[in-house]
Parts: structure tokens; sequence; C-alpha cells
């Protein structure tokens, strides 16, 4: 009896986890986001502002219109950079500024992989695209996992080993922005007819939450 109530307690304690935590984990990025964005960003243009008001000898705002004239000049600023930098002229001379910080010592040899990392979310051409979902061998052989094929392989990596190799990526559960960059033998791959968000929902569900047309039917 007692070992009864224990496991209908524990189903109950972990149904009750499973629909809080996607909630709580929501909402605790959005928070982490926005605290990001408001010490980093909105809280140096409200630093200038409050600067450049007791400099123009204008009595200061309040902390909530302060705030909200940040957000306001911050999103005209924006606005403005990609005005200005999607025209001819703007985007020379950012090809040329970016050329001037490729030269610069250790900041030139990160800054060209965080602006990729950004592109792939903000930019207009995507440099990461996922053309379709595969399996692949990975960890070993006769264990297949979920993966994206993202492009080619590396010619010295093709000379190397005498393949014709391709370029995936593999998902890691249950976050899948991360992962594993791998080159394997296209011969190896397997063709899944699934769409990136059905592969997607099933990497971040641990395998629970399987397309309906693509899950194998249990036995009886």
């Amino acid at each position: 009896m007692k070992k009864t109530k224990s496991t209908y307690f524990s189903r109950l304690l972990f149904r009750g986890l499973g629909l809080v935590l996607p909630l709580a984990l929501t909402v605790a990025l959005l928070l982490w986001l926005w605290r990001l964005l408001a010490n980093e960003v909105l809280g140096r243009v409200e630093t200038f502002l409050t600067w450049a008001l007791s400099a123009a000898e204008i009595a200061p705002l309040s902390p909530t219109i302060s705030f909200a004239l940040s957000a306001v000049v911050t999103i005209a600023g924006l606005l403005l950079l990609g005005f200005w930098f999607s025209g001819f002229v703007g985007r020379r001379i950012y090809a040329f500024f970016e050329r001037g910080l490729s030269r610069v010592p250790f900041f030139g040899a990160v800054y060209p992989y965080i602006k990729q990392v950004t592109e792939v979310f903000f930019g207009e051409k995507k440099q990461v695209e996922f053309q379709r979902v595969v399996a692949v061998p990975y960890p070993r052989k006769e264990v297949y996992s979920l993966a994206f094929l993202t492009g080619s392989s590396m010619t010295v990596l093709n000379s190397a080993t005498g393949k014709e190799l391709v370029s995936v990526f593999i998902p890691s559960s249950p976050m899948p922005a991360t992962g594993y960059t791998l080159f394997v033998p296209a011969d190896e791959i397997i063709e899944i007819p699934l769409t990136v968000e059905e592969a997607f929902r099933t990497v971040v569900s641990g395998g629970v939450l399987l397309p309906s047309h693509a899950a194998a039917k249990k036995e009886s």
C-alpha cells in the first residue's frame, strides 16, 4: 500500500515538473536576455543621455522616462544603422572598417567567428542552412544519431581519406542549439523523411515526440 502511494505521488511530482519546467526555463531564458540587453545596451545609452542632459544643464528625468527614452534612442539608432549600411556607400564603408578590424591582433582573430554566429540568427543571408535531415553512425557504428546536412567537406580531408565526405551538425538533447560538427563519408548517411522542425522536436524531447508518420509501430 505504501509503495502504491509512493508511486502515485512520484507520478504527480514528475507530472507537475513536466508542466512547470518548460515555462520556468523559457521565462528564465527571456529574463537573462532582457537583463543582458538592459545592462549592456540600454544601460549604456541611459548613462550617455544622463551625461548629455547634465552637460546641457537640463533637469534629470525620472527613471521610467529615462529608461523609455533610452529604448527609443537605441531602436532609432539601430534603424538608422540598418538603413545607412544597407546602401551602396554604407556597405563599402563597413567593408573597409571590417578589413581594418581583421588586422588588429587577437580581435581580428575572434571577430569573424562571432560575426558568423550572429549572422545565423540576424543575417539577411543565412550562413548556416540545414539542407535536410539525415542519420549518421555516431557515436559508433550501428548506433545512429539524427543530424542536419550542412554542406560538403574540406578538400584536404577528402584527399587524406580518399573518400567523399560531407559536413553534418549533430544537435544535442535537450538543447539542440549545441552539438557537434562532423565530417562523415557521404555513403554512410541515411536520408530521413523529416522536416527540420520535426527533427528539432524529436531531439528536444529526447526521442519521445516522434512524428506520427515516422514512428515505428509497436508489435502487439
